[in-house]
């Protein structure tokens, strides 16, 4: 499975990477709404597990706006 990662706590998106890696996903990671709207809107991901409050745009914006471009995939929120 392909998963978009959009975490800015760096020790909190390493932890989850590191197990969903760890299961065999390959786990694509962003540290900001701005470049997480990037990858979701540039790559295919089977899910995308977005942080709430994230710095440049928060996860709510991201997802609307991922959304208005026509990507459907999965949204789990942290």
């Amino acid at each position: 499975m392909k998963i978009l990662l959009v975490e800015d706590d760096k020790q909190t998106a390493d932890y989850i990477a590191k197990g969903l890696r760890e299961h065999g996903h390959v786990v694509d990671k962003a540290d900001n709404g701005r470049d997480g709207l990037y990858l979701a809107t540039g790559e295919t991901y089977d899910v995308m597990i977005v942080d709430r409050n994230l710095p440049k745009m928060d996860g709510l914006s991201l997802v609307k706006a991922a959304r208005a471009s026509g990507t459907r995939t999965p949204v789990l929120f942290l």
